[in-house]
């Protein structure tokens, strides 16, 4: 048991270092050809579990497939063209903080689509972490809180990965019931990498490859290997045998990680609002996981 959580730990902080990550590789590579190549190494590695795993490729029936392509759509090709884009208009620990809302807009999402109850401290929840991410947004000035200075394109960008990955887990939801998660986020990986291929030649992929730096080549494999695929695997191998309540409230590290990172080793600057709107975010997501 002690294992397992050190795997999801190594997990979480995985997710959490890949917005540094991202920022290395747009150093020599655009958005859509960071996300088809992180997807492809990751795309190869679960493909190979899933093979091993079951000795052969799962057949997939008409109603899975379509559950798989809207999941690739939603959790892979948008989150990621809207991850990429937005962490090069926007510091790594605001971006971290903003993903935040993703607990939170999942709770909405299951009780309005699922009809799941909402206890009084999760809406506590809701509301503290709402309030937390409008002071890291406005930067403790809530009457900026609608204007244009504050909602700049990164926001918005990152706001729009928050969305697609609401919508994807949801739809996993719904997709878990008939099939593992294994197959659903392999299958997933494989569309979600045929998807970007196209955008990414257009913006030019094979001349960025024949100039890519080894700092950005290398971060597109740290990516595909650990926050996509090993993470993938440690995760779900959490929720099999620890509960999916107990991995969730350790995955709400994953903005801690990522701020810790950006400070220490890209030397972005730890304001007040980013830490007392931070800490607020942390602790209404925490709730929101409470019984």
């Amino acid at each position: 048991m002690r294992l397992t959580y050190l795997k999801l730990i190594a997990t979480v902080f995985f997710w959490g270092t890949n917005f540094a990550a991202g920022k290395f590789a747009v150093e020599s590579l655009g958005p859509y050809s960071i996300s088809f190549l992180r997807f492809l190494v990751g795309t190869l590695i679960l493909m190979l579990v899933l093979y091993r795993t079951n000795g052969m490729l799962p057949t997939l029936t008409k109603p899975q497939w379509w559950l798989v392509l809207a999941s690739a759509v939603t959790g892979v090709f948008l989150y990621n063209v809207f991850f990429f884009t937005g962490i090069r208009y926007l510091p790594t620990v605001r971006a971290s903080l903003v993903i935040a809302f993703i607990p939170i807009l999942v709770t909405l999402g299951n009780l309005i689509f699922f009809q799941e109850k909402v206890t009084f401290i999760k809406w506590i929840g809701i509301f503290v972490s709402i309030i937390g991410a409008a002071t890291v947004l406005t930067h403790g000035s809530f009457s900026t809180f609608l204007s244009g200075n504050t909602w700049g394109l990164g926001e918005v960008l990152i706001m729009g990965c928050v969305l697609s990955w609401t919508v994807y887990t949801l739809l996993g939801k719904v997709a878990l019931r008939t099939m593992p998660a294994l197959s659903l986020s392999a299958y997933s990986a494989l569309i979600g990498a045929a998807l970007l291929l196209i955008p990414a030649l257009q913006q030019g992929l094979a001349t960025q490859l024949s100039n890519v730096s080894w700092k950005s080549l290398t971060a597109v494999v740290y990516m595909g290997s650990t926050a996509t695929a090993l993470g993938f695997i440690w995760y779900y191998e959490a929720v099999q045998k620890i509960g999916a309540t107990k991995a969730a409230v350790v995955g709400n590290l994953t903005p801690v990680f990522a701020a810790l990172i950006a400070v220490t080793l890209l030397g972005e600057e730890l304001t007040w609002t980013t830490v007392v709107g931070g800490t607020m975010v942390l602790v209404g997501v925490w709730l929101t996981t409470q019984k």
